[in-house]
């Protein structure tokens, strides 16, 4: 008598076999195992000899668990490479070839880099690890056959549709990485091309949070080039960061020493300085004060 029958796509063969190793466990309990194929698909079948309906159905019941526990993890965990590989492919066609690839390689290696459970896809398997298998457990309470790939696709559409909008964030995360590191390669490539106005420029964070630049005899650098920009933060949505990147790119310095820097609360503007400036940046807690 044939309890349950686990389908899966052919391309899935390698990820069968492990589920049939984790099978193992269960298999003194009465119920072997047969593997049957039918056209593109391969079943994996759990036949039972005849048994009091009592013991049949605790036997069931057990079963039913087991194949819920190892199905959840596989469809949320196993079959991630290949359902997140997938979307890339149908969401992102428009990219090249080569472009796509690149892409989908680093949102790969995001994905399985071990970010723990607070990456984006730490926190989509934590939340749906349980609702699959209770939608699992549902379907077996009343089929004895379950196709996994048709499952995901008509049971699980909104577990996919979480899955793509996650894909997306991801694949956004990565252009905007791209983008930001070919932005520092220009930056960078502006500094080396300039003569420095400024051997070295010390930066000073004043009360109001506002940068104050001296050079290396520890005088305010206090130029017409930097007074114009100066002037366009009041015309413009440029801040004092911004205002900060611009005036060192102007000046160009061999070296660069920050001053007091824990109290630069934004970090990504320490990282900034010090990729655009690779190797020319010192970080001091040390405050000084400019001379008169």
């Amino acid at each position: 008598m044939r309890l349950f029958s686990i389908g899966f796509e052919g391309y899935n063969l390698g990820l069968m076999d492990s589920v049939i190793k984790k099978m193992e466990d269960i298999r003194f309990q009465g119920f072997k195992i047969e593997e049957r194929k039918a056209g593109n698909l391969l079943f994996i079948n759990y036949i039972v000899n005849e048994l009091e309906n009592e013991s049949l159905r605790q036997l069931r019941d057990v079963l039913k668990c087991r194949i819920a526990d190892i199905l959840s993890d596989f469809i949320v965990n196993d079959l991630q490479h290949r359902l997140v590989n997938k979307i890339i492919e149908d969401e992102y066609y428009y990219f090249e070839t080569e472009d796509r690839e690149q892409i989908k390689q680093e949102v790969l290696n995001a994905v399985f880099k071990g970010s723990g459970s607070q990456s984006l896809f730490g926190q989509f398997k934590q939340k749906w690890h349980g609702f699959v298998k209770q939608r699992i457990l549902e379907h077996m309470d009343t089929h004895n056959e379950l196709i996994v790939e048709g499952f995901i696709r008509f049971r699980l559409k909104d577990f996919m549709k979480e899955l793509i909008e996650t894909v997306d964030k991801m694949v956004e995360e990565v252009l905007i990485e791209r983008e930001y590191n070919e932005f520092i390669k220009l930056l960078r490539y502006f500094v080396e091309i300039q003569e420095p106005k400024v051997r070295e420029v010390h930066i000073l964070v004043d009360d109001d949070k506002k940068y104050i630049l001296l050079d290396d005899s520890m005088r305010v650098i206090n130029n017409d080039i930097l007074k114009e920009l100066a002037r366009e933060i009041s015309d413009t949505e440029m801040t004092y960061d911004d205002l900060l990147i611009s005036s060192l790119i102007t000046i160009a310095p061999s070296k660069i020493t920050i001053h007091g820097y824990e109290k630069i609360k934004n970090t990504e503007l320490l990282n900034t300085i010090n990729k655009v400036f690779k190797g020319k940046v010192v970080m001091s807690q040390e405050g000084l004060y400019p001379q008169n």
